[in-house]
């Protein structure tokens, strides 16, 4: 078994995580760019756990939270061979300006083999980023203490793909995430020693809506508390997506999983519900087999 572990970065409101003429947020590249990886990732036989797969708009995920949701589910799976991915771009200044280049990172205390993971990542992205634009920059591999890939327990990279304060990188991060999404798989697969296989299309994009061929399984929730317990029971199914009851809508999954007393307000057949979050909570564990 090979798992991914996607950590997508940042929120919609985070103060200066947008281009300066605000026509890209980093967490609005972050999201899209998990999902894509994640679809990608999964033609190869890679099994791909989100520590962040639906990112509230308003309220930052703690960095520690992240990193420990994914040791926890590393744990629970038995410590397979696995990567961590955390997802970002890039920044100088509050202004447009020269700086720009792909750079990817690994910790003080990483294992030989996040160093390994990071040159094969940053070599397939910044041949992609030389193919849209032949000067784009190779920033190269680099050591930083994040605390996501500092306090993560297997081997963990963080990508910087190129700058949004600089205007020929930015065209890029908005126009060429699926060339981006394909370069980042291959250099996964490249470290996990597995052949990568071409898929055809594009690959999904979480600002579109997902058809019945992208999620199998889609959890709905009413409240923070809910979302939580939502959280718990993804940790225990392969393609799915959680959402808030608000942007529920009929068709994200094959099976619909209501997490709190919302069950009425979905039309349809709906595969696990609880009178309440307690109920809600006793049925996701006794569906895991808890």
């Amino acid at each position: 078994m090979k798992l991914l572990i996607l950590d997508s970065g940042h929120t919609e409101y985070v103060s200066g995580k947008e281009a300066p003429d605000k026509s890209m947020k980093e967490w609005e590249f972050n999201n899209d760019m998990q999902y894509k990886i994640k679809a990608i990732a999964e033609k190869q036989g890679i099994e791909v756990y989100l520590t962040n797969p639906n990112p509230d708009k308003k309220n930052e995920i703690g960095l520690t939270r992240r990193a420990q949701r994914a040791n926890d589910y590393w744990i629970s799976k038995g410590k397979p061979d696995a990567l961590f991915f955390s997802i970002h771009s890039n920044a100088y200044d509050s202004k447009f300006n020269a700086a720009r280049g792909t750079e990817t990172y690994y910790a003080s205390n990483a294992s030989q083999k996040s160093k390994d993971a990071a040159r094969d990542i940053q070599d397939e992205v910044y041949k992609a980023m030389r193919s849209i634009d032949s000067e784009a920059k190779d920033r190269g591999v680099k050591v930083a203490d994040f605390t996501v890939i500092y306090k993560a327990l297997m081997p963990s990279v963080l990508e910087e793909y190129a700058f949004y304060t600089n205007r020929d990188d930015l065209k890029i991060l908005k126009n060429n995430r699926d060339e981006l999404a394909k370069a980042t798989v291959k250099g996964i697969c490249k470290y996990f020693e597995i052949p990568y296989k071409e898929v055809g299309g594009n690959p999904p994009s979480q600002s579109q809506t997902p058809g019945y061929d992208v999620y199998e399984n889609c959890i709905v929730y009413k409240g923070d508390v809910d979302k939580n317990i939502a959280n718990i029971l993804g940790w225990g199914l392969k393609d799915y997506i959680i959402v808030p009851m608000n942007e529920y809508k009929e068709g994200l999954g094959k099976k619909v999983f209501v997490v709190g007393a919302a069950a009425n307000d979905i039309e349809g057949d709906v595969e696990l519900q609880g009178n309440d979050r307690w109920g809600t909570l006793n049925a996701v564990l006794n569906y895991l087999g808890k």
